[in-house]
């Protein structure tokens, strides 16, 4: 988004520059009919506007589409993560299983037999509250990722707002100074350009005060992985703690598992 929000303050910078090399006004004497001489800047103007506005629309729709490229990485990103992570599920899931049978063949006595089961049912149970555990870790993670995102996009969006809108003002003022007073293009471009240059100044220093995310887009991964490493751990002791008890339960008849 920071990059976005870069393109944006480059195409703002253009207008802006822009604005200030149009053609210098001049006033002259209508040698013929005496009259005064419309301003090259305000006979431009209509020009010089539409110009603007067209930059202007441009950079909405580069932004639109940046947004629309960014939103369908980040899907698909996380789509292929899940997928991922589903097969390696689905094949662990089967190793497991195989090695159940492999206890369950070695479980001759009864008791032993209800051992196996009783270590199946925990290890069972112990891998599905640690994948539970860690799909909402990264649930909240993405939340947060989102919350973010949303929030970045509309500091943005009314950012360009603000600076759309005082364009409009700049040009509607340009526009009816040029009308009342035609060959006043001097003091009219200087006042035109520096409106142009406030809105600028407002856009880019809001840029600077509005937040990185990046920073936050850290802690929310610290947070995340540390809540995985923790019911990674928590799993482990529970697997070490089934396999202790399965392994006394086959211990009186000499039999490794």
């Amino acid at each position: 988004m920071k990059t976005i929000s870069n393109k944006v303050a480059l195409t703002i910078s253009s207008l802006v520059i822009l604005a200030a090399g149009m053609s210098a006004p001049a006033v002259a004497l209508n040698n013929n009919t005496g009259a005064t001489k419309e301003s090259p800047f305000c006979t431009n103007l209509s020009s010089t506007i539409s110009k603007v506005n067209t930059s202007i629309g441009n950079l909405k729709d580069k932004l639109a589409t940046a947004r629309s490229k960014r939103d369908a990485q980040l899907t698909a990103n996380r789509s292929k993560f899940d997928q991922d992570l589903a097969n390696d599920r689905a094949k662990w899931a089967t190793q497991r299983q195989e090695q159940f049978t492999k206890l369950e063949a070695k479980a001759t006595t009864d008791a032993q037999k209800a051992a196996v089961k009783t270590y199946e049912t925990a290890i069972t149970a112990a891998i599905n509250t640690r994948e539970s555990a860690n799909d909402a870790a990264r649930a909240t993670y993405r939340s947060g990722i989102d919350s973010l995102l949303a929030g970045q996009r509309s500091t943005v969006d009314g950012q360009v707002t603000t600076f759309v809108n005082s364009v409009d003002a700049a040009e509607a003022t340009a526009q009816a100074s040029c009308q009342s007073d035609p060959s006043g293009g001097t003091a009219i471009r200087a006042t035109f350009k520096d409106a142009m240059k406030t809105a600028r100044t407002t856009f880019v220093d809001g840029r600077k005060s509005d937040g990185n995310i990046v920073p936050q887009a850290k802690q929310l991964a610290q947070a995340r992985d540390a809540a995985i490493k923790a019911n990674d751990a928590a799993f482990l002791a529970s697997a070490k703690a089934a396999a202790q008890t399965l392994k006394a339960a086959f211990s009186s008849s000499n039999t490794s598992v």
